[in-house]
């Protein structure tokens, strides 16, 4: 009779997704010793964001009592640091919770140890979107982006954040996270507010002191400018021993409205003469059709001659000088007048609006 088959083994069980993740998540990490203080926190403040952020209970290995030599010199005795191999050595932090966490928590624990912004990881732990910049340190642009980026923020529904080396921008509520669609999309808007911040200008401007410069950055045909596109309006310090009859004026923003800005502030701190603006959508009044364009531009010219005063056209804006406030604020008017009748969808005046209203809406910019 033939022998009989040999009993088979049963076959292992296949490893899933949960178990590949119980396998590859380590229960503690390695960090160097030089890092612990700065992983730690004020009174540990930054390792609880770290544990709250990651769900897991995060714990760094108590540390042995750094040993002291004795060396006594002149009658007395004092204790010197001899612990230079304790320095040298890793300290291990511990992570207790499910492997998917723990997995996150070794790579949060990894990027702050490396010197990364602790709250960059923690953010992303929670689903942030966060990624770097280039604009250098330099306060002007990053203090630009910060103010763009709110319409971005308001847009997805998160908060922005502009650090020295990253961007961060986290859903308001951590039970609505991003989806990918959004992260993507979110990104995107965020890193054109930097392509357009690392494009912003510098203009600066000799105003004449005796026409008081030192008001440039609350003037009211100015604040549209500081409103609408960020422009920034600084008077710079003089030297308190130099005697001088002007006093520069920097101006730092987008291109074309920091150009007409200038031209602004030249005509008020320079010329003298009384100012008034109207915004415009980028070139609409150069881009009227030439049967219109004609018709503007006559118009124009008989504004001038009744109201006794100049206008002035920007990419941005509009502007009126003149020696008189009063003729200024007419010819202002009639301005906004002909824009409404040759550019009806791009103009449009509301008056009468109470001053909370006003202020709602600045809140909203």
């Amino acid at each position: 009779h033939p022998a009989p088959p040999a009993p088979r083994r049963p076959a292992a069980p296949a490893r899933g997704p949960a178990m590949e993740e119980e396998s590859e998540a380590p229960w503690s990490i390695e960090v160097p010793k030089s890092q612990v203080n700065f992983l730690l926190g004020p009174n540990g403040s930054t390792l609880k964001r770290l544990s709250a952020a990651t769900g897991c209970e995060l714990e760094v290995s108590k540390q042995p009592k750094r040993k002291l030599k004795k060396i006594s010199y002149g009658g007395q005795d004092q204790y010197l640091d001899d612990d230079d191999d304790g320095d040298k050595q890793p300290v291990k932090v511990f992570m207790r919770g499910p492997a998917r966490r723990r997995l996150v928590a070794s790579e949060v624990l990894r990027g702050v140890a490396a010197g990364d912004d602790p709250e960059d990881h923690a953010a992303k732990a929670e689903g942030a979107v966060v990624f770097p910049h280039t604009l250098g340190g330099h306060p002007d642009m990053e203090a630009w982006a910060r103010w763009r980026l709110l319409t971005v923020a308001h847009e997805f529904g998160a908060a922005a954040h502009v650090g020295r080396r990253t961007v961060r921008l986290a859903p308001l509520s951590r039970s609505a996270p991003f989806s990918e669609e959004a992260a993507e999309a979110a990104t995107a808007a965020a890193e054109r507010v930097l392509e357009e911040a690392l494009a912003l200008e510098e203009c600066k401007v000799d105003a004449r002191d005796e026409l008081e410069p030192e008001e440039a950055p609350s003037d009211a045909a100015l604040a549209p400018f500081v409103d609408q596109h960020g422009v920034m309006i600084r008077v710079l310090d003089q030297d308190d021993n130099a005697v001088s009859e002007f006093i520069t004026v920097r101006l730092f923003g987008p291109a074309a409205p920091v150009a007409d800005c200038a031209a602004l502030v030249r005509a008020r701190f320079v010329d003298g003469k009384a100012t008034a603006s109207v915004l415009q959508p980028p070139g609409r009044v150069q881009s009227l059709p030439p049967e219109f364009a004609t018709d503007f531009s006559q118009d124009l010219r008989d504004l001038e001659s009744e109201c006794g005063v100049k206008v002035g056209q920007g990419h941005t804006a509009l502007w009126v000088s003149g020696d008189e406030q009063e003729k200024v604020v007419s010819a202002k008017k009639m301005l906004q007048e002909m824009l409404q009748f040759y550019l009806p969808k791009c103009f449009h005046l509301v008056s009468g609006l109470a001053p909370a209203a006003v202020e709602e809406l600045y809140a909203d910019l």
